[in-house]
């Protein structure tokens, strides 16, 4: 399961980064992805398939009906555990360097849209991460949204604001064939 053509929600991105993070190297061990259970489903209506997205990009686990576990693929060293835990950050996980990795993701349109809807969603992905009561010592710290022609024009031109500069913060844009733009 993808997303539509129109919107890729915030778990595909969590995802989507996590697969990344293992898949080019640049992250080792299990990466920890906090997905809300309303991003899942809401009463019977179901948002978005873990189970379904992980097993059509490779990944496997043990339990037949959960989606709150932790995920594997023969071909990657590493694993994925999706949990949902709030205040943590969307995905936790170990750089090679062995220094904490932390990013807040956010959904959003994959074409331009005409609200202009990615300042706020970017601007709240900034919020968010800020604002993450408890970090390791010395993260590298990300906010990662989809990747559209505003997303990364926006991306491009907040990633030289001053603070976010000061703050190391990396923009990431995640695109639906697993590309990672910012590092």
């Amino acid at each position: 399961m993808s997303s539509s053509s129109q919107v890729m929600p915030e778990a595909e991105v969590s995802l989507r980064l996590a697969i990344h993070l293992l898949s080019s190297g640049r992250a080792k061990g299990t990466i920890l992805v906090a997905i809300d259970g309303a991003q899942v489903r809401l009463g019977e209506k179901v948002h978005f398939s873990v189970r379904d997205f992980m097993r059509d990009h490779g990944w496997h686990c043990d339990s037949a009906e959960r989606w709150q576990v932790t995920y594997h693929n023969d071909s990657l060293p590493g694993a994925i555990k999706v949990h949902s835990r709030p205040g943590v950050g969307d995905v936790y996980a170990t750089l090679m360097d062995n220094s904490p990795f932390v990013a807040e993701a956010k959904k959003g349109p994959l074409a331009r849209s005409k609200s202009s809807a990615e300042y706020p969603l970017l601007r709240e992905a900034l919020g968010q991460l800020l604002t993450i009561e408890t970090l390791p010592e010395n993260p590298t710290l990300a906010v990662a949204v989809p990747h559209s022609s505003k997303f990364a024009q926006l991306a491009a031109r907040w990633r030289n604001a001053p603070l976010v500069r000061l703050a190391g913060i990396r923009i990431l844009t995640v695109s639906q064939d697993g590309h990672v733009d910012g590092w």
